[in-house]
């Protein structure tokens, strides 16, 4: 990967991939992620505060979550869902802005839910990064960014299935 000062071109792509086992049912975790006020109390990075989140949980539904991180940033994130089979995958594209308005990125994330046993699941959050705008940094601080917001997000949904 090459690290670039100007930023990141039009048409970079990336993609993270992250896994964690939650000792909950599949039905319970998909549950977390789909139902909108479920999801409207943990979602996001550590520090950030859910304005809103809607989420219609079928092909092609809507989703809009809006968040303020602890700078006082509001971000919106826009999508809809291309794919979704209860209790078992979730697939999202969206993009996210800023107060500038500007979308620098899309994503298609996808989520799946495997049951390791009834009382066990395994999700595993997949993200293809494209860069639309233009993002102040590299390729790579993207890719840490979608790496970093995804691992404390997962914390905050362990903590809200507790």
């Amino acid at each position: 990967m090459t690290q670039r000062d100007s930023g990141s071109s039009v048409g970079e792509r990336t993609a993270v991939e992250i896994t964690r086992d939650f000792d909950y049912p599949r039905d319970s975790v998909f549950d977390m992620f789909t139902d909108s006020k479920k999801a409207a109390r943990w979602w996001g990075p550590e520090g950030n505060v859910t304005l809103a989140f809607e989420l219609i949980p079928k092909p092609g539904g809507a989703l809009r979550i809006d968040d303020r991180n602890p700078n006082g940033t509001i971000y919106r994130t826009t999508g809809t869902v291309e794919k979704i089979i209860v209790p078992e995958l979730l697939v999202l594209r969206t993009s996210t802005t800023s107060g500038s308005g500007s979308a620098p990125w899309e994503a298609l994330q996808t989520v799946t839910f495997e049951e390791l046993s009834p009382m066990r699941t395994r999700v595993t959050v997949h993200v293809r990064v494209h860069a639309t705008g233009s993002w102040p940094g590299d390729i790579g601080s993207l890719e840490n960014g979608f790496k970093g917001g995804w691992g404390e997000t997962l914390d905050r949904l362990q903590r809200a299935l507790r």
